[in-house]
């Protein structure tokens, strides 16, 4: 009996202790604000503009993703220099205008899904998350390329949830992933990073963003596109910001869905450069 109490003691010994080793996922999320500048430095960006170039199986692919103060963003995006996507958000609503194949499709997302989008495509979505009641919870440690990295599951109230993933060491995000239909880019059911649409599927692309965070259209790519199945998303090679008061984004990102992936790196970044309004008009 004694050897039972103390085992169970023990256990409950190494549990007390791992958990009290984990933290929170608020405390995960702040440390990687002030590993990328502080909220401070961040909160003085007014607005950025950021160009990328990205590799696919389809052949090159350029964007720009234009983000204002707090939630308001347009992008664009080519292939082979021609443009492919379209989306703007007026910080309530996104309108997606894709032309894959010689169709035209438009998309507007509201609601929850406009909230997805907008969480995808500007720099620091963590910025957002007290204001738009993101739920966040830590649900244990995975390597990535070889490092710790505490995985966090974050969740819009009611609607799609996704995994970012920060280096234990570092406190930066290193990685992305979200199970079919969180496509920050262009809604659910959209086309692959390289252009290609899911089997059956219809939907607006993903955008090509900065390699910022994730997606589709902003950083990424932004945060790219997380739609039919699983996507991962990567990011790396932190650099501060020219004239950014010490604010870093990830100047590499990789995505990737099965046999479809791509590779995009940032080619410029434009700060405080007094972005007009009129750019994020939804006509």
């Amino acid at each position: 009996m004694k050897k039972i109490i103390l085992s169970l003691f023990f256990v409950g010994a190494i549990y007390a202790v791992s958990a009290q080793d984990t933290p929170s996922a608020d405390a995960i999320i702040d440390k990687y604000l002030a590993a990328v500048g502080g909220k401070e430095a961040i909160a003085k960006i007014e607005d950025l503009t950021i160009g990328t170039i990205a590799e696919t199986q389809r052949g090159s692919m350029e964007s720009e993703v234009k983000v204002k103060k707090p939630n308001k963003f347009a992008s664009v995006m080519y292939m082979m220099g021609n443009e492919v996507m379209r989306a703007t958000c007026d910080g309530t609503k996104v309108a997606t205008v894709s032309g894959f194949g010689g169709n035209t499709n438009n998309r507007m997302a509201e609601g929850n899904d406009a909230v997805a989008q907008i969480l995808q495509n500007v720099p620091f979505p963590e910025m957002l998350y007290a204001e738009y009641k993101i739920e966040k919870k830590v649900v244990g440690k995975e390597a990535v390329n070889g490092k710790d990295a505490w995985k966090v599951e974050l969740a819009i109230p009611e609607g799609r949830k996704w995994n970012d993933y920060f280096d234990v060491e570092s406190g930066l995000k290193v990685k992305r992933t979200a199970e079919g239909g969180m496509r920050p880019g262009g809604g659910q059911g959209g086309p692959r990073p390289d252009g290609q649409r899911p089997e059956g599927q219809a939907g607006a692309p993903a955008q090509a963003g900065t390699p910022g965070q994730g997606g589709g259209g902003g950083q990424r790519g932004g945060m790219g596109g997380m739609g039919g199945g699983m996507m991962n998303v990567t990011f790396g090679d932190y650099k501060e910001i020219k004239d950014g008061n010490g604010v870093k984004i990830p100047y590499t990102r990789e995505q990737g869905n099965g046999q479809f992936s791509s590779k995009a790196e940032v080619s410029s970044v434009k700060i405080n450069k007094g972005i007009k309004d009129s750019n994020f008009v939804i006509k």
